[in-house]
């Protein structure tokens, strides 16, 4: 395996890593004013590790800035191959692929009451702060995390689904 290929692997086999990823993603959600506040569900959580895991998409993630929103993405960049944009938005086999990790990881963060359930609708009142002292690469996932749920949080979830190609696990 090459350096990145295991990075990236040993990145997806930490639950803990992926706990505090949706805690970090509901964090970013939670943000809207509560007047304008979707209810944050299942759906919103299975497309999370998928794109922060994977590099690509993590990458592009990081470098729009959070005003600019989940479609600036969409927007093709001389600079960035279609292939490279594709990458966020053809995911269902990464949904998939990550189906118990993700599943894994949300339980780790129930149980650490990073997340919690409330009438079918996920939240978290425990605040976002990143510690001082963290590898780069779990700061960049983290931080990815947190911007996508704040474009999360602003629209449906139909929406956000739509954008970014999920279909339905089956």
């Amino acid at each position: 395996m090459s350096g990145a290929l295991l990075r990236e692997y040993e990145i997806m086999q930490n639950p803990a890593l992926g706990a505090n990823a949706l805690w970090a993603f509901t964090q970013g959600f939670i943000t809207r004013p509560m007047e304008e506040l979707q209810p944050l569900t299942l759906w919103h959580l299975v497309s999370v590790l998928p794109l922060v895991f994977h590099d690509t998409s993590r990458k592009m993630i990081l470098k729009r800035r959070v005003s600019s929103g989940l479609r600036s993405i969409l927007d093709r960049e001389p600079a960035s191959s279609i292939a490279q944009n594709e990458a966020i938005f053809n995911i269902d086999n990464r949904l998939k692929a990550m189906e118990n990790r993700t599943f894994r990881s949300l339980n780790v963060a129930i149980a650490c009451k990073l997340i919690t359930l409330e009438e079918g609708y996920f939240t978290s009142n425990v605040p976002y702060k990143l510690p001082k002292k963290l590898a780069e690469e779990t700061k960049d996932v983290l931080k990815a995390a947190n911007k996508l749920g704040v474009w999360a949080g602003s629209m449906t979830v139909f929406e956000y689904l739509t954008i970014l190609g999920v279909e339905p696990l089956k």
